[in-house]
């Protein structure tokens, strides 16, 4: 190569020996790379050039995309050519494309991003699908379990649910934390932040919470990924990726969680919507106790395989009490004679609110006393009531009894038809007794 020659070329050109090292290179060449030519001879071109992740080139030969190793961004495109000579030597000739490699750098990326977000598009909308099939809570909290383990990469996932009583339990996955760390502060933790945490080694882990970082430490848990699930001011629960090997979380992780755990959370919404309105259906509004159509339900089942017996209940002078003290004061003892008839009854009996100031049990037909103590503690606790202040002392009580014993054709409507007459003629008798129906 005519060195003098080529310094006056607008490229760059590098003659290379056998072991890949700068023989000669032009002028053009040194300031591309930052120093003078000549200081550039003898170093490997590796050194100086070397090949992109995903190198662009036409042949074996080049032209190729090549970027100095010591200056972010500093590219050129680069043709590989056998010399004409003796020596045989490689000779390199290189053209400036610092603004073409960032262009397809940025290019690579957004093609990148643009493939991840449909991934990311895919997986919300078939997870959407998934939480709305969910029939439960559990099963609910399995799919966003299975969902964040493969959304992450995890080793698992745990999603944990606060229940009714305001305590935290685990819907689907485990805890792998030792015993000794109280899994559900990390849990509340998310949960009143309502953000994303993210823990990146046992080490952020103590700066998030006292404790943590041992408590990963010791079970291998290398990186924490949580979400909580709110939904309008609703706390559901949270759920945590627990990763055993070293995760980066990048800036897609947090609106990915949030975006899963923001359709659990609204899916959570649904089923406890729908569970509200099945109770309210099949439970009295005032007393709780379960109302005229899953008594009947209830008994159906009950007498296909057992007798029964029923007590029809009917309150003595509540009308009038009513009447003089008014509605709310009339809730309140129907709620304390609920209470009363679950107090009196066996835990396997039915207990139900008929209408207006009636209720009716239903019980397993062992022998027929069992139904008559019933009915007999029944009045004996009403005439508790005497001894307390206000107008509960003046309440008592008619009942009525049926019995069906087993194998009998008569339906549930029926048998409470019967003890429903029954009751009629203990109020008619003067109230405050038990009439068996005929």
């Amino acid at each position: 190569m005519n060195e003098h020659a080529a310094d006056g070329l607008p490229v760059g050109i590098v003659r290379l020996d056998g072991d890949g090292r700068v023989a000669a290179a032009n002028r053009w060449f040194g300031e591309w790379a930052g120093t003078a030519a000549a200081d550039l001879v003898g170093l490997p071109i590796r050194e100086v050039m070397v090949d992109t992740d995903d190198p662009i080139r036409t042949g074996k030969l080049g032209p190729r995309m090549m970027v100095d190793p010591r200056t972010p961004g500093r590219a050129a495109m680069v043709t590989r050519h056998v010399a004409q000579g003796d020596d045989g030597h490689d000779v390199l000739v290189v053209q400036e494309a610092s603004e073409r490699y960032r262009g397809l750098t940025d290019l690579r990326r957004r093609y990148a991003l643009a493939d991840r977000t449909r991934v990311r598009l895919q997986l919300i909308m078939d997870s959407a699908v998934r939480f709305a099939a969910a029939t439960d809570e559990d099963r609910l909290g399995e799919i966003l379990a299975e969902t964040t383990t493969r959304a992450y990469r995890a080793e698992e996932s745990t999603v944990y649910l606060r229940r009714s009583d305001g305590s935290t339990a685990i819907s689907a996955g485990f805890d792998p934390l030792p015993s000794e760390f109280d899994t559900t502060s990390l849990v509340d933790l998310v949960s009143a932040s309502r953000r994303v945490v993210r823990i990146e080694g046992p080490d952020a882990g103590d700066e998030v919470k006292a404790g943590l970082g041992s408590a990963m430490r010791s079970a291998g848990i290398q990186s924490i990924l949580a979400a909580p699930l709110h939904h309008e001011e609703i706390d559901f629960g949270a759920f945590i990726s627990w990763f055993h090997h070293e995760r980066t979380f990048d800036w897609e992780a947090s609106p990915l969680a949030e975006a899963l755990a923001g359709q659990a959370a609204q899916s959570l919404a649904t089923l406890k919507l729908q569970a509200l309105l099945a109770h309210a259906a099949t439970h009295d509004e005032v007393t709780g106790l379960p109302n005229r159509r899953l008594l009947e339900t209830q008994m159906s089942e009950l007498m296909e395989k057992s007798g029964c017996a029923v007590l029809f209940i009917d309150l003595d002078k509540f009308k009038q009490i009513n009447d003089l003290l008014g509605h709310h004061t009339g809730d309140r003892l129907l709620c304390e004679v609920a209470n009363l008839l679950l107090a009196a009854v066996r835990s396997e009996d039915l207990v139900a609110r008929y209408g207006g100031d009636e209720f009716v049990i239903a019980c397993e037909l062992d022998e027929s006393s069992v139904a008559t103590d019933i009915a007999d503690r029944i009045l004996a606790m009403l005439h508790d009531f005497q001894n307390r202040p206000g107008p509960w002392r003046e309440i008592k009580a008619s009942i009525g009894l049926a019995i069906a014993p087993p194998g009998s054709t008569i339906t549930p409507d029926q048998l409470i038809r019967r003890a429903d007459l029954a009751m009629y003629r203990a109020k008619a008798a003067g109230g405050d007794r038990v009439e068996l129906a005929n």
